[in-house]
């Protein structure tokens, strides 16, 4: 991660620069359990308070990795004290919205372009091809794709 740090906070919205080198790779690890979130974030505090004085630019991009490994913290610790929030809408408005009914239809046919990176939108089916081929999107991407999934697609 010493490595992949210098320009975080700029290339974390930069798609391709993410890909190259600003991301740590370490979702899938997090994910999984075989790294504690706790031994990354103390690591990488440790790491920042050590770049404080020589490289302050460093130091903000580690800060800004941290601040997104308490976001990823903050919504598995969200989900572990309300786990009807992965069957059931927050607010309540939403509930006419969506259905648990299977994919058919059209439904089923945008589901399966959106899966295949066959949408027509060329960042978006970029984002799913990558997917399908190595397994990893950084968050932007994550989080592009399931907004137009859901949102675009009606697909819950």
């Amino acid at each position: 991660m010493k490595n992949r740090v210098e320009g975080y906070r700029w290339k974390i919205s930069r798609p391709y620069l993410a890909q190259h080198g600003a991301t740590s790779l370490l979702e899938p690890h997090l994910a999984f359990g075989t790294i504690a979130s706790r031994a990354v974030f103390q690591a990488a505090a440790k790491h920042r308070s050590k770049l404080e004085q020589a490289s302050p630019k460093k130091a903000f991009d580690i800060a800004a990795y941290l601040n997104r490994l308490r976001w990823r913290d903050s919504f598995t610790q969200r989900l572990w004290f309300h786990p009807d929030l992965m069957w059931h809408n927050r607010l309540p408005e939403f509930d006419a919205v969506y259905c648990d009914e299977p994919l058919a239809g059209q439904k089923l046919e945008y589901f399966e372009r959106w899966k295949d990176g066959r949408t027509g939108y060329p960042l978006l089916d970029a984002a799913m091809i990558q997917l399908g081929t190595d397994g990893f999107i950084n968050f932007r991407m994550r989080a592009m794709a399931t907004t137009f999934l859901t949102i675009n697609c009606g697909v819950s």
